[in-house]
């Protein structure tokens, strides 16, 4: 099968790109009063799904290279926010887990995230909205690397 080569010049690069830099100075804004970075939410939001999440499975469901995750973590750590434990049936892997802290920031910091998210969308009917997040989705999966 050919493969069709749009000449966009890096339009939809730059568009992608400027989309996320938005979301990320929103995201900011409106979590710094609360003293966690849109980086840090994003590890928190996993968490409250899933507590206890093994780290390499953290970076890799967050897309983000284990070394960032660990700079993350240390600054939540330091915030107070999370703890890492050994895994006691794999001793190489380590456990992430919420504190008490860190669950509570939730209540918190989910209504500020919801009102950035719903800035974002509010002219979008919902219908393109699913479908933008079909696009981006078969995007991230045509980069993957591991993709043949």
């Amino acid at each position: 099968m050919a493969v069709s080569i749009r000449p966009t010049g890096g339009e939809l690069h730059d568009l992608v790109r400027q989309a996320f830099q938005s979301f990320q100075q929103q995201l900011d804004g409106r979590t710094s009063g609360l003293g966690v970075t849109s980086s840090q939410w994003r590890v928190l939001r996993q968490l409250w799904l899933t507590d206890g999440r093994c780290q390499s499975d953290l970076a890799s469901l967050l897309g983000i290279s284990q070394a960032t995750l660990t700079m993350i973590l240390q600054g939540l750590e330091k915030k107070g926010l999370v703890d890492r434990r050994r895994n006691a049936a794999n001793r190489r892997e380590m456990l992430v887990f919420l504190t008490v802290r860190g669950r509570d920031l939730q209540e918190k910091l989910l209504p500020a995230i919801c009102d950035v998210h719903a800035r974002a969308s509010c002219a979008i009917p919902d219908k393109e909205l699913d479908q933008l997040k079909t696009l981006l989705r078969q995007l991230i999966d045509n980069l993957d690397p591991l993709r043949p």
